[in-house]
């Protein structure tokens, strides 16, 4: 990365390692992945790496490429569930278990997951639609991840190497694979051992290491590069070895691999630019939130400015607005893109997110507050709100304000279930809770800001 710093750099106290290795559990959740999906594929994908002899500079690129291989994955996510009417991330999983060129393999992946819990009569409809629209739609599905995971790394900071492995990473070495058909050494070598990786991760887990390797013989030639898969036989005991491991050791184990003599360490603004980065993951999932996490940090900044934040504050709460809604990644489609009112078992989902959100974070040493607040942005004064059921004080500043801010942008923008509000309409909502819920001097911040026309106003789509 281009910020990237050595370790004498005083300014930087945080390895880039331990920050992507923490933020890789949300890209697992958005693709349906138990946790620790993409640091085990990490650790295969190193193993393998390590095998062939890479150099130095190709092994710290695909190290990165790994942990980072699904930045792109949330981008497609409504686009799944338009298709099969059911949870997305289910079918994002379970895809990666088909042979796709095997017809009868195929059609029951497509009958498992095609508007489930409707009648046979609209699963059925449902399951010619997809045949209908099949290899197009499987090919756009593919491009659009792979072309937005070449553009958030980019947009990181990291080279063009990794870049190309996350934008080849559904390549076939028999050149029947997407999104551009490459055959054998026109596939990246890092898109090549990613992909084989990360199979080897998924059949592990499922069906034990021995077959996962047989497995890989079997498409060797097809999916893989046979002499990837060479390479990888007699890797048994490591895949039981790092299947055993719970997640703070499987984070540990990946953090002491990182190529290079020396850690590389992360500035202000590194942290910054990945934040950045997965506030656009997370907005990317719905097009009802597509510059969500932006505006609702934008006018958290400016709330939080008027009440006289100090810089170290308004820096941690820029971070903990873009990464406010990192766990909404749990959160399927069918919930997030619902037109009517949730259940009580899909509230109960939404409800998670601010926990997922702070978990996720915390994993970062030195963040457990920057957190705290990230996780806090439902909490309201009177104890109603959640994850935490928090109370006045108990909710800290930053929460407070993001609370505000996040409420505001909601309203003002259009969700599925109802076009945006006006900016009256919302603040009559808002000033409702007044000293209830929401803070009295956060909510005067936001008026303030409304009266000098300082607040952003939201993207206009079609409701």
């Amino acid at each position: 990365m281009d910020s990237a710093t050595p370790r004498s750099d005083e300014r930087a106290s945080v390895s880039i390692a331990e920050v992507f290795s923490a933020l890789s559990f949300a890209l697992d959740i958005t693709e349906g992945h138990p946790l620790g999906h993409a640091l085990r594929t990490c650790l295969i994908g190193m193993r393998l790496a390590d095998r062939m002899g890479l150099p130095l500079t190709d092994r710290r690129d695909l190290y990165y490429a790994l942990m980072l291989k699904d930045v792109g994955c949330s981008s497609n996510a409504a686009r799944v569930f338009e298709l099969f009417g059911g949870d997305e991330r289910a079918a994002k999983r379970d895809r990666m278990r088909v042979d796709w060129p095997n017809y009868f393999k195929a059609a029951r992946f497509a009958m498992a997951h095609a508007a489930p819990g409707a009648s046979w009569y609209q699963r059925a409809r449902r399951v010619a639609s997809l045949a209908a629209v099949g290899p197009r739609a499987a090919a756009e599905l593919v491009r659009t991840r792979c072309e937005r995971g070449s553009d958030i790394v980019t947009r990181l900071g990291f080279t063009p190497q990794v870049a190309a492995a996350l934008g080849a990473l559904d390549e076939h070495w028999d050149g029947h694979g997407q999104p551009r058909g490459l055959r054998g050494a026109e596939i990246p070598l890092g898109a090549r051992i990613i992909g084989l990786a990360q199979t080897l991760e998924v059949f592990a887990a499922l069906e034990g290491p021995r077959s996962a390797l047989e497995l890989a013989r079997s498409r060797s030639g097809r999916w893989f590069d046979p002499t990837l898969v060479t390479a990888a036989q007699g890797l048994e005991s490591e895949l039981t070895h790092w299947n055993g491991l719970d997640e703070h050791a499987l984070q540990q184990v990946v953090r002491d691999g990182e190529p290079g003599d020396a850690a590389l360490l992360a500035g202000p603004g590194t942290l910054d630019r990945i934040a950045e980065g997965f506030a656009a993951v997370v907005d990317a999932k719905s097009p009802y939130t597509a510059t969500h996490s932006g505006r609702v940090t934008a006018i958290a900044l400016d709330i939080a400015k008027v009440m006289g934040f100090e810089p170290a504050q308004l820096a941690e709460l820029r971070r903990a607005g873009l990464l406010h809604d990192l766990g909404k990644l749990s959160v399927p489609n069918s919930i997030l893109d619902k037109p009517s009112a949730l259940n009580a078992e899909e509230w109960e989902l939404v409800r998670l997110h601010p926990y997922f959100t702070e978990c996720i974070i915390e994993r970062i040493s030195g963040f457990r507050a920057l957190a705290r607040v990230a996780g806090s942005h439902h909490e309201r004064l009177d104890g109603r709100g959640y994850h935490r059921r928090l109370r006045g004080d108990e909710i800290p500043p930053g929460g407070r304000v993001l609370a505000v801010a996040d409420m505001f942008e909601a309203l003002t923008a259009n969700r599925p279930y109802r076009p945006a509000l006006p900016e009256e309409t919302a603040l009559r909502i808002l000033e409702a809770e007044r000293g209830v819920g929401l803070d009295a001097d956060c909510l005067d911040g936001l008026i303030y800001n409304l009266e000098r026309g300082t607040v952003p106003e939201a993207e206009k789509r079609a409701a």
